[in-house]
């Protein structure tokens, strides 16, 4: 669960005393505040988290939220055009952004003295965008949002997370359209739908504003409220519909991509964070792959030169998850890698890892986490994820108590519970021409 709360770190047997002294306040409007003195620094993180992301886009929406996204840096009623980049980076500070399937996140770190101008622009946009929210701005930021798509799906392997995804999680799944959205629904969300996606989202009652840095908690927190107390709570409907039980059904696709290498992915739906076999199958990810004497990298690359490159990797959600191994290799080894890989997960019931591997895997994430607890931004995102997923920042030492608590045989159990055979999907990728991946796979792509 700890990589999926930033994407990249995993969280296993972390010592205790990990979450500093925090201060929480949820003002009128509903906006959850958290604030962290961290005088290590000159420098204060202001990380706003709004929950909401492509999951809760409706039919024809695809792609709402990551273009609204660039619109929450247009335009608001006292921010004038291109001023809140502007102004920003003159005060010394710099910001960007983020959307996932479940969130979407606005981060700047900014020197102590530029705080409260930080807190005043997250304000207006979050109280006032709707005064910037014209067909013109609208317009370019559609034409924005789908050069970036273009981009994105031109360079090598840059499709390839969407097809998977889009396999895993099928047809009527929240997951199922990515993230970036489809052309024709980002073209036709005009003023209207987005004025109506902004008042229904991206009100106070939906977000986390965290502060970390060089500020005292008790001024930091007037300065908050001075600056969003005046935002009206939007009073919508913000609860997510569950989504459909995943069907136990193997499948393989196949995507002609502008590669010179050939790669393979293998992929199970995996349980939703905070689910209580999280924590072993993110260890289980570092015991298949984190370099030599791991079984996967052994496997196909150390002992046998099969691949390239491979990997194993956990990805989580709110309303589900994705486990993954991959590797990367030389042309016409699709068949003989994926046998290769599944008799490597199939050994992990037969001969389950050893002490010292598990071990090592959680010395592997302590590390990770270790390092990332080091930025401020980091820490006011955990805090904000953590706010987000389980109501309170101060998750972290709970989180890595999960993983300490990992024994073998919880390793051996989510094996035969999560990655079985029936519930695989593969992904073969090839250079454009070539074909032929695993047999019987079917030509897959993206829909426009």
């Amino acid at each position: 669960m700890l990589l999926g709360l930033l994407g990249t770190v995993a969280t296993a047997a972390t010592p205790a005393g990990l979450v500093p002294e925090l201060r929480v306040e949820t003002l009128p409007n509903g906006l959850t505040v958290v604030i962290e003195e961290q005088h290590r620094t000159a420098d204060v993180a202001v990380h706003l988290e709004y929950t909401v992301g492509s999951a809760d886009e409706a039919p024809g929406q695809h792609g709402a939220a990551h273009l609204f996204e660039h619109l929450m840096f247009e335009r608001s009623e006292h921010v004038p055009q291109g001023a809140f980049d502007a102004w920003l980076t003159e005060a010394g500070g710099q910001n960007n952004a983020w959307t996932s399937s479940d969130s979407t996140a606005f981060h700047m770190r900014v020197p102590v003295g530029a705080f409260e101008l930080g807190l005043f622009l997250e304000s207006d946009r979050m109280g006032f965008l709707d005064g910037g929210l014209d067909y013109r701005n609208v317009r370019n930021q559609q034409d924005v949002v789908l050069q970036e798509r273009a981009e994105d799906y031109s360079v090598p392997h840059g499709l390839d997370f969407d097809v998977l995804t889009g396999l895993v999680f099928p047809q009527g799944h929240p997951y199922h359209q990515p993230v970036i959205g489809r052309i024709s629904d980002v073209r036709g969300f005009g003023q209207d739908a987005a004025a109506s996606f902004w008042r229904h989202w991206y009100g106070p009652e939906n977000a986390v504003l965290v502060v970390v840095g060089h500020v005292d908690a008790d001024a930091a927190l007037d300065r908050v409220r001075h600056w969003f107390s005046d935002v009206p709570a939007r009073g919508g409907d913000l609860e997510r519909s569950a989504p459909p039980e995943l069907s136990a059904v193997r499948q393989d696709g196949l995507l002609l991509s502008p590669v010179s290498d050939w790669t393979l992915y293998l992929a199970w739906p995996s349980p939703p964070e905070l689910h209580a076999d999280e924590a072993a199958l993110e260890l289980l990810s570092f015991i298949l792959s984190w370099g030599r004497g791991t079984r996967l990298d052994d496997a196909l690359y150390f002992d046998r030169r099969l691949a390239t490159d491979c990997n194993a990797w956990l990805s989580p959600g709110m309303l589900g998850g994705m486990f993954v191994v991959e590797a990367t290799l030389p042309r016409g080894r699709l068949v003989r890698a994926e046998r290769r890989m599944e008799r490597v997960l199939a050994e992990v019931r037969t001969r389950p890892p050893a002490p010292w591997e598990l071990e090592r895997a959680r010395q592997a994430v302590r590390s990770d986490l270790l390092d990332q607890l080091e930025s401020i931004e980091a820490r006011a995102e955990w805090w904000a994820t953590c706010t987000r997923l389980t109501g309170a920042p101060d998750c972290l030492d709970e989180v890595w108590a999960r993983y300490a608590a990992v024994e073998v045989e919880d390793l051996v159990r989510v094996a035969e519970t999560w990655l079985v055979p029936e519930r695989r999907t593969s992904l073969s990728v090839v250079p454009e021409g070539y074909g032929g991946g695993l047999p019987g796979a079917v030509r897959v792509g993206l829909p426009e």
